[in-house]
């Protein structure tokens, strides 16, 4: 690397706090301060997530794939989903297999569908390719997930989502209907751990994937429990185990893109 050029992630991330770019957020002593401090969970949600902006991040994960084989990728090569438009896309379709599982008489996800205060553990969410954990964070904030997975490639991105995870089980969490789910994400390849083939729902931003890496995660996927629902931006699975059942635009820090909703056959 460079001479002065910081290659660990987390002396950058941590030079960054301290030069204050992304300063932590102490979202806690902001409520008390403003009066603010019921406000709801995703307002809490959104403040939060503002510690941590897209275009730093891309930069950082730009800065860590210098010398790559994929730095040559576009500027699409990190982008994020915006938290409010995000919880309603996926708790649009969450809702829908929330009832087919019930319905199924799955014990450890029955729950009351209609996402009421009294719904308790129900379906499992993942986010291949997580970043800074953001899209994790907000299925959290859905009544529909007891269980919201993320598994992130790159150390540097991988480092902000583990602060995030910390804020949000401090400061955001419980949701609105009192329910605190389970929130984790973990550093690793998604063609090593298979941890997400038994989710209900995964969301995976695949806007720069090739054919062959798409092919590869389709087969992987073709393992997933019949129902289970999987997004990707953009570009659909090659895969005959799966239908689609919608095609939806959602904002991205970058612009709008089709989300593309398969299902399980």
């Amino acid at each position: 690397a460079p001479s002065g050029v910081m290659t660990d992630p987390t002396a950058r991330l941590r030079a960054l706090v301290e030069n204050g770019v992304a300063k932590r957020f102490d979202l806690r002593a902001w409520s008390a301060q403003s009066g603010c401090a019921r406000a709801r969970a995703i307002e809490r949600l959104e403040t939060l997530l503002e510690q941590a902006r897209p275009d730093v991040i891309k930069l950082i994960v730009m800065e860590s794939l210098q010398g790559t084989p994929e730095s040559d990728l576009d500027v699409m090569v990190y982008g994020e989903c915006a938290p409010r438009a995000f919880l309603e896309f996926i708790n649009a379709h969450a809702r829908t297999l929330a009832l087919e599982r019930a319905e199924e008489g799955d014990e450890t996800r029955r729950g009351d569908a209609c996402g009421t205060a009294s719904t308790r553990a129900a379906l499992t969410y993942y986010d291949l390719g997580s970043g800074a954990g953001k899209s994790v964070l907000t299925a959290a904030l859905s009544p529909y997930f007891a269980r919201c997975r993320g598994i992130e490639l790159l150390p540097c991105v991988h480092a902000i989502a583990e602060i995030l995870v910390e804020d949000f089980s401090r400061d955001v969490a419980p949701r609105d209907d009192g329910v605190s789910p389970s929130v984790s994400v973990s550093l690793g390849d998604i063609f090593v751990d298979l941890s997400w083939i038994d989710a209900d729902f995964v969301f995976c931003n695949c806007v720069t994937w090739d054919e062959a890496t798409m092919a590869r995660l389709a087969s992987h996927a073709a393992k997933m429990r019949r129902g289970a629902l999987f997004v990707t931006a953009l570009c659909p699975l090659p895969s005959d185990a799966f239908e689609v059942v919608a095609e939806d635009e959602i904002d991205f820090s970058w612009g709008r893109v089709d989300a593309i909703v398969h299902r399980k056959t």
